[in-house]
């Protein structure tokens, strides 16, 4: 009878060990190459489209076919894709593959955070492939990822990209910080605070930065994208900026603005409510119950932001409350 009750509870355990790792999917890598394989083989614009949709899109995930729906993706779209940039696919396909390895330490990421969060909710994680557009987002049970955005690196043939994803290339240094950024997306009210207009400046920028905050925590080490290495040389500045528009509902200044014109270095917004976040945390007698408290901010209710934002004392070091 004992050796029943442990032999039980061994495959208890073997089953949620399969259960925890079959939330993060992959196999839409495999089926986006092999579409683009065949498409390469034949000339007609109709069939090139046929092949995608039947051989990549329709045979998606759960997760793909959320992300078709969010993002309005066409095979026509992919198609053009391959056309106007086919040294890019060429050069991140070994790339995308590899992901796979990365799945045991991306469950090791999740353990730990479950760890710093003890409400952590265990979100299903999908690997896509896009047409270079966007590196991913998340619903409040899902985290989708543009796998050829966000396993690009400095040795990606980016020639005829947008400036933007130029430098974000270049100083990408792997999966696992924008797949931990992901994470606090969907622990977050409502998953990603793109899908919400309620919010003001202060709202978005902290649900965003907060994301870069705690994936710092997770990963042990410092996020060095473009818009955090400005921000930490013109933090002062940007403050002082920050703060005459932060109860505004523009947000295009700030945040998601790397397709505009004019825009130097993009997304600013995250560094500073990234920043507001880590002068919490670091102030905070009680850590767990600081995350806690950063996941738990509701960027809809302006008075709690104000609230947060206070208590952070983040202004008082530039001479500002």
């Amino acid at each position: 009878m004992r050796i029943v009750i442990i032999l039980c509870i061994l495959m208890a355990m073997a089953g949620q060990t399969h259960a925890q790792r079959s939330k993060i999917y992959t196999s839409d890598i495999q089926h986006f190459w092999e579409s683009y394989d065949h498409v390469k083989k034949v000339t007609d614009t109709a069939e090139q489209r046929k092949i995608i949709q039947a051989q990549y899109l329709d045979r998606g995930t759960d997760g793909l076919m959320n992300f078709i729906k969010l993002r309005g993706w066409t095979a026509d779209k992919f198609r053009e894709s391959f056309t106007a940039h086919p040294t890019f696919w060429e050069s991140v396909r070994s790339k995308t593959l590899a992901v796979d390895q990365d799945v045991p330490r991306i469950n090791r990421l999740i353990k730990k955070y479950k760890r710093l969060y003890r409400d952590f909710k265990t979100p299903d994680i999908y690997f896509l492939i896009g047409y270079i557009e966007t590196g991913g987002t998340t619903t409040q049970t899902q985290v989708l990822l543009g796998t050829e955005i966000i396993a690009a690196d400095s040795t990606v043939n980016a020639e005829g990209l947008a400036p933007f994803f130029r430098r974000f290339f270049d100083s990408n240094k792997g999966i696992y910080p924008l797949v931990a950024h992901e994470l606090t997306h969907t622990q977050q009210k409502g998953g990603d605070i793109q899908m919400t207009s309620n919010a003001n400046l202060l709202g978005f920028c902290l649900a965003e930065g907060s994301c870069d905050f705690l994936a710092e925590l997770l990963i042990s080490d410092t996020l060095n994208h473009p818009y955090m290495v400005y921000g930490r040389q013109h933090e002062k500045e940007l403050w002082e900026k920050f703060r005459s528009e932060m109860r505004d509902k523009k947000t295009a200044d700030w945040l998601y603005n790397g397709g505009l014109k004019g825009t130097a270095v993009p997304d600013l917004g995250y560094y500073i409510g990234y920043a507001i976040c880590k002068k919490y945390y670091e102030q905070a007698p009680h850590k767990k119950q600081a995350i806690k408290k950063i996941i738990a901010l509701n960027p809809e209710d302006p008075s709690a932001l104000e609230q947060f934002l206070a208590e952070s004392r983040y202004g008082e070091q530039f001479g500002s409350k």
